[in-house]
Parts: C-alpha cells; sequence; structure tokens
C-alpha cells in the first residue's frame, strides 16, 4: 500500500512536470506572450497544489509521537517491550507473529518518535522504552545478557561466591574459560559485576547492586515469554 502511495506520488509529479516543460516549450517557439507565461505559471500551481492536497488529505500519513500507537501492530511492540524490554528484533518477531522486515518498519517509527530506543548487546539489537530513562536502560541490557544461560550461571554463582577469579568460575562452572571471559566481558561493561585487583595478580570479580537486582528480577522470568495477544 505504501509502495502504491508513492508510485502515485511519483507519477502525479512527473505528468505535471512533463505539462510544464511541454508549455515551456511552446511559450519558447510561439511569440512573446504574457498569456503563455501565465498559463505555465498556472500549470506549475496547479501541479503544487494537487500533490500538496493528496499529502494532507490521506495520500501519506506523518507518523507522530500522537498518533505512532493507533496503528495495533505498534501498541503491541510497543506493550511487548515494556514487559520485556531488552528484547532483540527476532525474538520480538517470533512472539508477536510478524514477519522481521515488518517488525524492523514499525520499530523504526517507535524510535524515531522516540518512544523506544535501541542498543547493541552481544551483535543483537535490543530495544527499550525511552519512558523509564536510564533504569529501563540498565534493565533492558542486563535482562538481555542474562538470557543466555551460561551468563546467568555465572551471575548466579558470583552471587554465592563474590571475589572468584576467571579460571575459579570456568572450573566451578564446568566452562571453557574463553566462554567465561567472554560473558565476563558484556556484564562488566552493563555494570551488573565489578573488578578488583587490589588483591590478586588476576582481576577477582563480584557482582554490583545493579547485578544483584538483575538476577532477582529475572529469576521469575527464566520460561520463555509468554506470546502477547
Amino acid at each position: 500500500m505504501r509502495m502504491f502511495r508513492k508510485i502515485t506520488i511519483g507519477l502525479i509529479m512527473f505528468l505535471f512536470t512533463l505539462i510544464f516543460i511541454t508549455e515551456l516549450a511552446a511559450a519558447d517557439s510561439a511569440p512573446f506572450s504574457f498569456d503563455s507565461i501565465g498559463l505555465s505559471i498556472a500549470v506549475l500551481i496547479a501541479a503544487i497544489a494537487t500533490i500538496i492536497t493528496f499529502l494532507t488529505l490521506g495520500g501519506i500519513k506523518y507518523v507522530t509521537p500522537e498518533n505512532v500507537l493507533k496503528t495495533e501492530v505498534r501498541l503491541n511492540l510497543y506493550n511487548f517491550i515494556d514487559e520485556f524490554p531488552g528484547s532483540h528484533l527476532r525474538e520480538i518477531a517470533r512472539e508477536l507473529d510478524l514477519k522481521p522486515s515488518n517488525a524492523a518498519w514499525h520499530l523504526r517509527k517507535l524510535e524515531q518518535t522516540n518512544l523506544v530506543r535501541s542498543r547493541v548487546i552481544g551483535g543483537k539489537k535490543v530495544f527499550y522504552l525511552v519512558e523509564g530513562g536510564v533504569d529501563a536502560r540498565i534493565e533492558a541490557i542486563a535482562e538481555s545478557i542474562l538470557r543466555n544461560e551460561n551468563a546467568r550461571n555465572i551471575m548466579i554463582y558470583l552471587s554465592g561466591n563474590p571475589g572468584k577469579h576467571l579460571l575459579e568460575i570456568a572450573n566451578a562452572l564446568d566452562l571453557n574459560h574463553h566462554t567465561v571471559k567472554w560473558h565476563i566481558k558484556k556484564m562488566y561493561l552493563a555494570e551488573l559485576i565489578d573488578g578488583d585487583t587490589s588483591n590478586s595478580a588476576y582481576p577477582v570479580y563480584y557482582p554490583t547492586e545493579i547485578g544483584l537486582q538483575s538476577i532477582k528480577n529475572y529469576s521469575f522470568q527464566l520460561k520463555k515469554p509468554s506470546k502477547a495477544a
């Protein structure tokens, strides 16, 4: 439908441009006349008026903060992100039965109207509401990281065993130390954990208040999010 409107506008503009050029050519070939100039100007004004009318009477509706949520699919997207901050595109599309390209288009509209923001975490763009400010961003990033089982287990382990270094964590959880290092880096950047090298040649890690609260909040969301209505 949107493509049809664009094509229609393009055809209208092309048609009136062609008429305008024809009139100018006719005016150039004929003796100088105020009537020919006036006719050309009239054609140009008519073309502009037609295009403006088409745009303002429903040909294209611009998305604004006031009308962006009047579309059901965008309202569903907004509500889903409100309930599950930190969800990534394919997850959102899957849960709402949308094509990823369709979900991405509507999510861009929500971002353009400053209702939703996104951030790339672990190679995936995750979404959260603007309304919650910094707290919403922190919660979204934390939830995105903790969706990974290994990251979640590392966080749980450090919550009960603070002050452990990378190899201790890897051995305790039977994980490759490179895997632990990858998740530790993400959690450190997200301020879920902190590192200390004052008493050891290797950094030891502690959960921050943000990390402890995040794993507590996530504890009741371990099951897959239910499909939005």
